[in-house]
């Protein structure tokens, strides 16, 4: 990502590695219907995670049907952004990867599930880009940015 573009996007975030998004999965046994949530977004080298219960309707989603898309919503003062991006879904079973992700991002994982990134209930995932969009705030015509972001 250019270094411009990574400043302004991680002056955006609340927090520099993790943001409230609005996750948007589908639900294939209700006729493809959209969902949409609030969740945690984690971020490591501006590639994208989320974390949630095995057991959980999202995952369950995501296993059958594995596309997703978030939204990040950002205020300037008067004028509000977004980063937007839809992609592919990939389950991260892999320990260590889990834990470099969640130290990167400050995440409690351990308040949700006991045994850490290794926990068998936790349902890890990592976005992978197929289209993104920012929308820097007070503009009114969001930029393809799907080239910034790794695969």
């Amino acid at each position: 990502m250019k270094l411009e573009l990574d400043e302004e996007l991680r002056r955006q975030f609340n927090n520099k590695h993790k943001a409230i998004a609005h996750f948007a999965t589908v639900d294939v046994e209700h006729g493809y219907a959209p969902e949409i949530r609030p969740m945690t977004l984690l971020e490591a080298g501006w590639s994208f995670y989320i974390a949630t219960s095995v057991s959980s309707r999202k995952a369950k989603e995501m296993d059958r049907h594995p596309k997703a898309a978030f939204l990040v919503y950002f205020h300037d003062g008067k004028n509000a952004g977004y980063l937007r991006v839809t992609g592919k879904l990939h389950a991260v079973t892999d320990a260590i990867t889990r834990n470099k992700v969640v130290k990167v991002a400050d995440y409690p994982l351990e308040c949700r599930w006991k045994g850490g990134a290794a926990d068998s209930n936790l349902y890890f995932a990592r976005i992978i880009p197929e289209r993104a969009e920012y929308l820097r705030p007070g503009e009114d015509e969001a930029k393809d940015i799907t080239r910034e972001f790794p695969r």
